[in-house]
């Protein structure tokens, strides 16, 4: 079995078509048709990623997205029908990994669910030393092999794979200006498209985890046009 996949859709048509192509590529599914049935699923048993329509009648897909990142380390692609960029942008924020808009080609959701599985798989194993370990920089202390930070007053968030690897990547090329496209390939997984802001909304969201015991860390540093610097002073355990 390739993981355990968690599809959410109220439409039982596209849960059908969904199990349909997962299961003959080695993935065992479930799913749920709200969030009711959700909860309930991530309740009992372990999974490895969860497909979440934004759409669900009964409950907002992104508080939904959130609950899953607060209870789970579970990869979460979300599936949007708006067809606009909000949604997918406050999903990123919230915690999601990646998302599809509908209506989508099967193979490209089926590369983003590997891609999602792929990140957090890696960072899961990464080991000590340069490129992985237990890096602390100005009192914070990261576990890129359990995805977690924490602050100087010893509380621990944990962090999605996507903001693990993009942390880890900053902090192996700390001190230099990394680029966007490049930041964006080792977090997510995939090349980066024109006018993309993936990867400038994980930089938020990892900025914000930083700045989470009430000060400002600034700790990565904008280059207008550029990408990305880590500034902090690093030593590995």
């Amino acid at each position: 079995m390739l993981g355990r996949i968690l599809v959410v859709d109220d439409d039982p048509d596209m849960r059908l078509v969904l199990r349909e192509h997962l299961e003959p590529e080695g993935f065992e599914v479930i799913d749920a048709a709200n969030g009711a049935e959700m909860r309930a699923v991530i309740g009992r048993q372990e999974v490895d990623l969860v497909i979440l329509d934004l759409q669900l009648p009964d409950e907002d897909g992104l508080n939904l997205a959130k609950l899953l990142r607060e209870k789970t380390d579970a990869g979460i692609v979300m599936l949007t029908g708006k067809g606009t960029t909000v949604d997918m942008v406050v999903g990123l924020e919230v915690g999601a990994d990646d998302y599809v808009a509908k209506p989508f080609k099967w193979r490209e959701l089926l590369a983003r669910i590997r891609s999602v599985l792929r990140r957090t798989k890696q960072a899961r194993e990464v080991k000590p030393g340069a490129g992985g370990g237990v890096v602390r920089f100005q009192g914070w202390r990261f576990e890129s092999a359990f995805m977690r930070l924490t602050d100087p007053d010893g509380e621990d968030t944990v962090l999605t794979a996507g903001e693990s690897r993009l942390l880890q990547t900053l902090i192996d090329n700390v001190g230099e200006t990394v680029g966007r496209d490049i930041l964006h390939r080792e977090a997510l997984g995939y090349d980066m498209q024109n006018s993309s802001r993936n990867i400038d909304v994980l930089v938020g969201r990892l900025r914000r985890k930083l700045d989470g015991n009430g000060g400002k860390a600034n700790l990565i540093k904008s280059i207008r046009g550029i990408g990305y610097e880590f500034t902090g002073t690093i030593e590995y355990e």
